[in-house]
C-alpha cells in the first residue's frame, strides 16, 4: 500500500489541520507516514498545501510530485495545481462552492462537493476542512471512520473541547454527502 495525498487550500481553511489528522490516524492504524507542507509567499491568507505519504512499508522519499493518489482543492486559487497534480486513477476532491468552472478530469475521478455550503448548513464555513475530510474518508476508505473520530476526540477534545461536537458534526455531514454521491 502506498498512498500519496495533497491537501490544499487558502490560509485559514484548515488544509494543514486536515492533513495532520490524517497523519495521526495513519499512525494509529500502524501505518508509516510522512508529511511536508508548502506555503505561499503571503504572510496570511495565502495558499498552502500539505503533502502526505502513507504506506505499510518504509517510505523512501517524502516527495509528492504530480502523482497524488488523493488530492483536495478547498479554494479556487489552488485548484489548477491540484487538477494537474493527480496521478492516473487517483481522486480529486473539489470544493464546488468555491471552484468556478472546474476542469475536466482526465484519467482520474473528480468529486465535486459543495463543502462550503454544507459547512454553513452545519453552523460555520470554518468547518469546511472537516466536511471535506469526512468526504475523503467516505469515498477512499483511506482510514477507518472510527480512527478519525478517535483522533478528533483526542486532539480537539483536549485543546478545544467546545469545538469537538461541532467538528464531529461537520465530519459526519461530509461523510454522508460523499456517500450520497453529491
Amino acid at each position: 500500500m502506498l498512498v500519496k495525498c495533497m491537501f490544499s487550500g487558502s490560509g485559514g481553511q484548515g488544509s494543514a489541520l486536515m492533513a495532520k489528522l490524517v497523519c495521526e490516524g495513519a499512525m494509529r492504524e500502524n501505518l508509516k507516514v510522512v508529511m511536508t507542507q508548502t506555503y505561499g509567499i503571503e504572510q496570511r491568507g495565502g495558499d498552502s498545501t500539505a503533502f502526505i505519504i502513507i504506506s505499510d512499508e518504509a517510505i523512501g522519499s517524502p516527495i509528492v510530485e504530480n502523482d497524488a493518489t488523493i488530492a483536495v482543492a478547498l479554494s479556487q486559487s489552488i485548484y489548477e495545481q491540484c487538477l494537474h497534480g493527480v496521478a492516473p486513477g487517483g481522486m480529486l476532491f473539489t470544493n464546488a462552492s468555491l471552484v468556478e468552472n472546474p476542469g475536466r478530469a482526465e484519467g482520474f475521478t473528480q468529486i465535486l462537493l459543495p463543502v462550503s455550503e454544507i459547512a454553513v448548513e452545519v453552523g460555520s464555513v470554518r468547518s469546511v476542512n472537516m466536511v471535506m475530510l469526512g468526504a475523503v474518508i467516505a469515498k477512499t476508505k483511506l482510514l477507518k471512520r472510527e480512527t478519525i473520530m478517535a483522533v478528533l476526540e483526542e486532539t480537539m477534545g483536549r485543546k478545544k473541547p467546545e469545538l469537538l461536537e461541532f467538528n464531529i458534526k461537520a465530519f459526519n455531514a461530509g461523510y454522508e454527502a460523499a456517500g450520497k454521491g453529491e
